[in-house]
Parts: C-alpha cells; structure tokens; sequence
C-alpha cells in the first residue's frame, strides 16, 4: 500500500539513507529491500519484512514456517550507542521455530530474526502502525473539565495558588522514561539496524547537525506576565549573555503592555516568537477563522514593535494539534514549538501526552521542533521539585538526548522560579553545564528550524553515491556523510566517518 511504503520512506528520509520507492522488486537492481507486509515477489536482494498488523504477521508465519508469538505490550529497550539506549512499549510478533536465528534480540524477544540459508529478515516490531500510533501525539483534546473552565472565563481567572494546587501529579518524575520521551527513536533505531544486519556493505547516513557537532540545544523562554517581562526577563538575560546564547523569546502580543525597547532588544539579542494574543487557553477551542485571526494578529504587533520578521510559534499551554498547525502554515510562520516529547500532565488534556521524539519535523510545511525537556513548569509546579532538583532532572535528561543526537529544547519561564531573586546561581549553573560540550550546537528554535529544513532538501545522487542539496556546494559540505557499519546489542551503531 501506498501509505505503508511513504511511512518506510520517512525513516529512511530521517537517516538520510540513499533509496527509491520500488512498485516491482523483481527488477529492483538495489542492494537491499525493506517491506511493509508479506511480499510475494522472488528475488535475489537481500529483503527485510515489516508485519503490518496481526492477520499479515500470520501469513508471514505461515509462508516461511514459523511460529508466531503476539505480545500486547512488550518492552523493548535496544543500545543506541555503548552509551545510550532508546526504548518502546509496543505489541510485538515474534517468529520463532528451527529455521529461524535471531539477528537482534531485547529481553526474550526476537527484534528481528533470519530465514536460515536466506536472505530473509523478519521484523517482529510494525514499524508502520507503531510510528502513525505515536504520530496521534500531534493531537492533544481538551479534557471535559478543561471545556468547562474555559466556558466560564480563561482559565487565568482562576487564582495562582488554586490552580496550582490542583494541577499537580508528585509522582509524574516516574513517567518521564526512555519509552515515554524517545519511542520513536526506538522505532527509528530498528529501522537502521536492520538495514546494517541485513546489507552486504556499509549504510550511508546523514548526521543530524551541521560538521563538529553532535547535538542541538536551544534555549526557550514563554513570557506569560507583565512581572516576567519586567522582572524576570531581565535576569534570565544576565545569565544567558555571560556563555553568549541567544534564546527565543515567546510573548503574548495583547495579554499586557509591551514595550518596544524591550521587546527590540530581545529581537536582537536573541529571537522573537509568538505567544498568541490574550494567552486565555482558548486558542485550540475557538473557530479556525478565529485562530487565524490570532496567529496573524500577534505576528503583525510583535513584528511592528521589534522592527523585525517574526517566524516562530509556540502556543499557550502548549496547546497543539493538527488543525492548529495547518492554519500556522497559512498565516506565515515557518516554525513551531508547542508540542512536547512528553508531559505529565497537560494542561489542556489533564493527562499524560506527548509526540514521542526529540528530533524536529516536518508538518504542513512548516518545521515542529518538540519541547525535548521537561518543561520548567511541569517539574517545579506540577510534580514539585526545588530549582536545584529541576535542573538535575533537566541535565539528566539533557545528557541522554545529547548522545542519541537529538535537539534539547528547553523552556523555562522568566514567571517561575528561575527568573526570580535569588536563583540567578542556580540558572547560572543548569546553562553553563547544558551548553559546555564543544559538541553541542547552541542555536535559537529559527536556527535549528532552518537548519533542518536544509537537511531535509539533501538527497543522495544515486549514480554517483553523493548528497546533494538544491543549495549551494559550500552550504552542503556542511553536512557530515558517515556509515553505519555494524550493530551490535551491547554498543549499538558503529558509525564512521566518510572519506
């Protein structure tokens, strides 16, 4: 199906690997076949099989003479590198019998197994079905109870310290795992090492970021009150100036008086984002014409007062779903930052969400790049940790994303503890331990959005074994090329550098 094949085709997209979509795989001529389901042409490349769903792994099952095993909800945990590891719950089909060797395994379950004496591979992981389940992530419905309070007002009109107390979950630092931020990237991880098992030579990836760095990191701010633009904002800025980060800046256009010194300064300093107009919470629930309205509205006040292009959204509350999306195309934006790889609890949702990635992406043409990082907010207020807590937790996580190659976004507001009196030390700290590695990429969300649609241009020309971009020769040399020569269980990739 057409649909399966462009899901197969986004991973071998997010790894750069060189491929064509093949509607008769007889005559492929390629060095390696992936499918989405049982295949029934012959052919002499090597194939790796993706079941999709459970009535096509029984048909695999039956046609090579294994037996099929279905686990509702397995965990599979596989190395990244000899550091890291990325992991997934997910239901699982192994294959299993005397004609099968395991290639992969995690736990007691076969990731992927080999036909003995054949160049078949068999995938017990649906890579379709799992990464469209964790793509719903994009969509966050309003809880019941969420509707209500909104009917009656926004939601500020409730008083600080009630919301506070009812928006709590103590116990939330427990679901903040691999499996919960990162489960596409375990998907991801299958993918190439299946490719690296099963090829008869090197896989040729591109990396993420640009020459000499591994990882991204940007630094996000969203200003919701007056008292953090005036106070906080202030202090936070002291701080970021001493390493030389410029951060992204997210202001509500009509919630209070903006100041256009102020807000001309944060422009240059570092980089201007919208924040919706009124920051009520009812940005998701309010007609489209009325959101685009929004969207137009807070872009046109923020570009006037600073002077400059304002190309970048996040939305209140990390409010977020497709619809939403779409109409930020529409409206001129170029990127987008309101979706988290996973939060315990959404304000929007009263539950646990998230997209379920740490890397950025495309959607309706503009550049999503996931708040990686538990937000400030969720782990002082919600789950109530101290400023010093938060930002063990924050480097923790921060450390992981770093060596799976993925873009930490952290947000922090100059409303919150951070940006008060007395935590400058504390801020101080958490930035100068998260931005000191020569390989991290310290960017604003427009220079890692930029960077990534440039990315996603560079395609492999096939005759000639090279990338290629429709950019400038210079700017493409700033990709790095590398090989992915082997997978191992307990070192993940070996990865080499291109000559």
């Amino acid at each position: 199906m057409p649909e399966n094949l462009s899901v197969l085709e986004g991973y071998a997209d997010f790894w750069k690997n060189p491929h064509a979509l093949l509607n008769d795989v007889n005559n492929s001529g390629t060095g390696l076949i992936f499918s989405a389901g049982d295949s029934e042409s012959n052919f002499e490349e090597p194939i790796v099989i993706s079941p999709t769903g459970e009535e096509d792994a029984k048909s695999i099952a039956h046609k090579y003479g294994a037996e099929l095993s279905i686990k509702e909800d397995s965990m599979i945990k596989l190395p990244f590198s000899k550091d890291a590891s990325v992991s997934i719950r997910t239901r699982t089909y192994d294959f299993t019998g005397p004609g099968i060797e395991p290639v992969i395994k995690s736990g007691s379950n076969n990731v992927l197994s080999k036909l003995a004496g054949k160049k078949i591979f068999l995938l017990s992981i649906d890579l379709v079905n799992a990464y469209r389940r964790l793509m719903r992530g994009i969509e966050d419905k309003p809880h019941r109870r969420f509707l209500i309070v909104s009917k009656l007002g926004a939601y500020t009109l409730i008083p600080q310290f009630i919301r506070n107390r009812a928006f709590k979950k103590e116990d939330g630092l427990d679901d903040l795992r691999e499996d919960t931020i990162a489960p596409v990237e375990c998907l991801r991880t299958i993918f190439l090492a299946s490719l690296v098992k099963a090829a008869e030579s090197p896989v040729p990836v591109i990396g993420f970021w640009r020459k000499g760095k591994n990882y991204a990191l940007a630094v996000t701010h969203d200003v919701e009150t007056q008292e953090g633009m005036e106070s906080g904002v202030w202090r936070l800025l002291g701080v970021e100036e001493k390493f030389g980060i410029r951060s992204t800046w997210n202001v509500p256009s009509d919630r209070y008086p903006l100041s256009k010194d102020t807000i001309s300064k944060l422009a240059k300093v570092g980089e201007l984002g919208c924040h919706d107009t009124r920051h009520d919470g009812k940005l998701v629930l309010v007609r489209p014409d009325e959101q685009a309205k929004r969207l137009h509205d807070c872009k046109d006040s923020l570009e006037e007062a600073s002077g400059q292009s304002v190309k970048g959204f996040r939305s209140p509350l990390l409010q977020h779903n497709s619809q939403l999306v779409g109409i930020l195309s529409k409206a001129g934006y170029e990127f987008d930052s309101s979706i988290p790889s996973w939060e315990v609890l959404s304000p929007t949702s009263l539950g646990p969400h998230g997209v379920g990635t740490v890397f950025p992406f495309i959607s309706s043409g503009i550049v999503e790049v996931p708040v990686s990082l538990p937000q400030d907010h969720q782990l002082l207020r919600v789950i109530g940790l101290s400023p010093a807590d938060t930002s063990s937790t924050l480097l923790k996580f921060s450390n992981w994303i770093g060596k799976l190659g993925g873009a930490c976004v952290l947000l922090v507001h100059p409303d919150y503890e951070y940006g008060q009196p007395g935590n400058e030390a504390e801020y101080q700290k958490l930035l100068e331990s998260l931005a000191r590695s020569p390989a991290c990429d310290v960017m604003t969300l427009g220079g890692i959005a930029r960077w990534w649609k440039f990315r996603e241009r560079i395609q492999w020309k096939l005759e000639d074994g090279r990338p290629s971009s429709d950019e400038s020769r210079s700017d493409s040399d700033k990709a790095q090329v590398r090989l992915a020569t082997d997978y191992n269980e307990q070192n993940g990739f070996t990865l080499e550098d291109a000559a």
